[in-house]
């Protein structure tokens, strides 16, 4: 299976089958010879033609709960940070509610050692290429935890954040400093995949009275096939004096045409095979922004019952200005927007993590 196609059985449907369906599948994940329970991984439920019909993330206890659309053969994926994936089959009958406890290996995943990058690959070299597929395996399965977790309601968070303007010489006009608490969601925004083919990641480009919106990748973009089809990707190593052992996924635009994209890496502990930051930047941009430092970063961090989030985030984008006189545009500055969570609280309100500054 390619690297494309397990990231899509991962995300690509809906989160919960229709409630309508009577046929149900729930269970414990558990450790091979402790029955330890296993929180945090992924578990997926496709039917019999691949097609993802339900997924969740192991709760307390290891325990996952997921229903089905129809009765039918199953495949049911558990897809764990730093481990392979596992899976196996089940069949339902109408109406019934199965048990099962799945019983996990650990066979561990140690990401290559990478000293020099790789060759982009595009199409169907990249999905076939090995480490890009164990690099991705990863990834794509940290981004649907993320997901996952938003989904779940089971937190909440107190989170930062920061806005300023930035003049060309480098004065910040305006600062904004806003505390919330709130449910956390993706920090950045992204149109639909098919919306971000055919229109790209920056709309009203000639707006300059409003000017223009910069759009951020999200997941569901980042596993989709607009995303694979339309990038090239090649691994790349550590960044020179960089304390961490990161490894990463560099991805670039495939195409060249009008539409303004985004060309980035994905960044993996090697030792853990832990999704730690994503780094993007904006490309095809018009004239009068061109050479400026366009783009942003999320650093990612997981919660104590397996779940993952974008911990901290930030976008910087230029900001036109047109002369009155000659009807030119040019820079007029930069617009910083960001933040970070500070606190993870229950439900309830009690906390459950503080992050260190």
């Amino acid at each position: 299976m390619s690297f494309r196609q397990l990231a899509l059985c991962a995300f690509l449907a809906v989160a919960l089958a229709p409630r309508s369906g009577a046929q149900a599948i729930r269970g414990r994940l558990v450790h091979e010879g402790s029955d330890a329970p296993i929180a945090g991984a992924l578990v997926v439920l496709q039917d019999s033609a691949g097609r993802t019909v339900a997924q969740a993330a192991s709760g307390d206890g290891g325990r996952f709960a997921l229903r089905a659309p129809t009765p039918g053969s199953f495949t049911l994926k558990v897809l764990r940070i730093g481990y392979a994936p596992s899976q196996s089959v089940l069949h339902l009958a109408s109406g019934e509610s199965a048990e099962r406890t799945v019983v996990l290996t650990g066979m561990l995943v140690t990401l290559p050692e990478i000293t020099v990058a790789g060759t982009p690959m595009c199409g169907a070299r990249a999905r076939g290429d090995s480490l890009s597929s164990a690099l991705w395996t990863q990834a794509g399965t940290a981004l649907s935890l993320t997901i996952a977790t938003v989904q779940s309601h089971s937190y909440r968070f107190e989170t930062i954040l920061d806005d300023r303007d930035i003049d060309r010489s480098g004065a910040v006009s305006t600062s904004r400093h806003a505390p919330e608490i709130g449910i956390s969601a993706w920090p950045v925004r992204s149109p639909s995949p098919d919306t971000l083919l055919a229109s790209g990641f920056v709309a009203n480009l000639e707006d300059l009275q409003e000017g223009p919106t910069w759009y951020g990748p999200d997941p569901e973009f980042l596993l989709s096939e607009s995303f694979f089809a339309g990038h090239c990707f090649r691994t790349v190593p550590p960044l020179p004096d960089d304390p961490h052992d990161w490894v990463g996924l560099s991805f670039e635009p495939g195409f060249q045409d009008h539409r303004a994209d985004i060309r980035g890496t994905l960044w993996l502990d090697r030792r853990t095979a832990e999704l730690r930051r994503l780094d993007f930047e904006y490309t095809r941009l018009p004239k009068w922004a061109r050479g400026t430092n366009a783009g942003g970063d999320m650093l990612f961090a997981p919660l104590p019952g397996g779940g993952w989030i974008v911990q901290r985030w930030s976008l910087r984008v230029p900001v036109p200005r047109v002369d009155l006189g000659t009807r030119k545009t040019f820079l007029h500055g930069y617009r910083e927007s960001g933040g970070y969570v500070a606190a993870v609280l229950s439900m309830s309100g009690e906390l459950v993590l503080r992050y260190p500054f």
